[in-house]
């Protein structure tokens, strides 16, 4: 299979598992929440189906992130401009490092969310909702930010 063949697929993966990663915190946080929060009667079906939601977006978010760091791994070997991990010799892997800390700051929010604290989610009070709430804001805006890093990082070299 032609190099750019193999190189093409990896970053469409990569592409792909982005948008669903970011997608699903960008979706989460702008319509799902947002329309539980407007039902008035806390049903136990309302609550039910908070539930199932965020163990299928766990699960999907766990995928995401394995198949990014593979992918990434992947297209770092690729890349003439990719000087090493965390490298800070130019524009490009400046903003290339960044985005990793980043990155590496919302997977530790996911996993205390996902995997501590979503073990509550059935018996929430109403303090953990809202730093849920928070924790997921927070980490829907830094994705947001890593789409933006890596969109400027294409520019010098990406």
């Amino acid at each position: 299979m032609p190099k750019q063949l193999v190189f093409g697929t990896i970053k469409s993966l990569h592409d792909l598992f982005t948008a669903v990663w970011i997608g699903g915190l960008l979706t989460t946080a702008i319509t799902f929440f947002p329309t539980i929060k407007q039902v008035r009667d806390k049903s136990p079906v309302i609550k039910k189906i908070s539930i199932i939601y965020h163990h299928r977006l766990r699960v999907i978010a766990v995928i995401s992130m394995i198949v990014l760091w593979v992918t990434g791994v992947l297209l770092g070997r690729q890349s003439p401009a990719y000087a090493g991990f965390l490298d800070f010799s130019s524009t490009y892997t400046i903003l290339l490092s960044v985005k990793h800390l980043v990155i590496f700051v919302m997977i530790i929010i996911a996993l205390y969310r996902g995997l501590i604290l979503g073990r509550k989610i059935e018996h929430f009070t109403a303090n953990q909702q809202k730093l849920y709430a928070v924790l997921l804001m927070v980490n829907t805006l830094l994705g947001v930010g890593v789409i933006f890093l890596s969109g400027i990082g294409v520019v010098f070299g990406g």
